[in-house]
């Protein structure tokens, strides 16, 4: 297979202690580079791997795990619409949670039809009636902290939470252990590296395929900010936490 990628334009990623890919050069496991398409250019084959494949990982285990509905945490990220589409294109109906009013005119622009306001005094009320009227039993949290009690609490029996990640720099919190005994609820990690190692290299070339294809048609594009050098990531990296949902900042050895 190494033979057979070689010269070829790759996407890949790297998680070890050794190495990673902020540098000018990488040494990647042949396992885990995607050729890239024709017509797909470096900016979006960079963005390949963690977003897109994360977002129709997580869709992919709803669906697998047949739940009728999905309730989503950072809605409004790059992250967040792309499973908005997923799950619009599945026929599963998504709850998206925010925290501004700018980010639920963005996502009812796209399209989204249940969209909730956690600043809202009346979040949790309306949390609870749409996971009830929709009987959403999964979510997809990337804040954590308080906010994953809070889903979990407002679903049904039987319901789960995937925690992402972990924007709210707090330990999952707010867990009603009778949600947990009684209810049968769990709260689980999910880990973008440990589903590829799990899926097999199959599975994951398939759905690297299917997605590669939606950036093609225009129904994927990961939004572009800035381009930096190496020598200003420390900078960069401030800027971008400043303003998340205003577009990635990609590293360009060299330019």
């Amino acid at each position: 297979m190494g033979k057979w990628l070689t010269g070829r334009r790759v996407a890949c990623g790297g998680q070890s202690d050794a190495d990673g890919t902020w540098a000018e050069f990488y040494l990647a496991d042949v396992k885990g580079c995607v050729p890239l398409r024709k017509g797909l250019s470096f900016e979006q084959g960079a963005t390949l791997l963690i977003n897109p494949l994360t977002a129709w990982a997580m869709v992919d285990t709803a669906k697998r795990g047949r739940h009728r509905a999905i309730v989503q945490t950072a809605a409004a990220s790059q992250l967040g619409r792309m499973v908005l589409r997923l799950a619009r294109d599945a026929g599963m109906p998504l709850i998206n949670v925010v925290r501004r009013q700018e980010q639920e005119d963005l996502l009812r622009a796209l399209g989204a039809e249940v969209v909730l306001n956690s600043e809202s005094v009346s979040f949790e009320a309306r949390l609870r009636e749409e996971c009830r009227r929709l009987k959403a039993t999964i979510g997809f949290d990337a804040v954590c902290g308080e906010m994953t009690g809070r889903i979990l609490g407002a679903m049904a029996p039987g319901a789960m939470v995937l925690v992402y990640g972990v924007l709210s720099f707090e330990p999952a919190g707010g867990l009603d252990g009778r949600d947990l005994i009684f209810g049968r609820k769990r709260v689980e990690g999910f880990w973008l590296t440990d589903w590829i190692r799990k899926a097999g290299f199959l599975r994951v070339f398939q759905a690297t395929g299917q997605i590669q294809k939606r950036f093609a048609d225009g129904s994927f594009a990961t939004q572009v900010r800035k381009k930096l050098r190496l020598e200003d990531v420390p900078a960069g990296i401030l800027e971008y936490q400043k303003a998340m949902t205003a577009g990635k900042i990609l590293i360009g050895p060299g330019q």
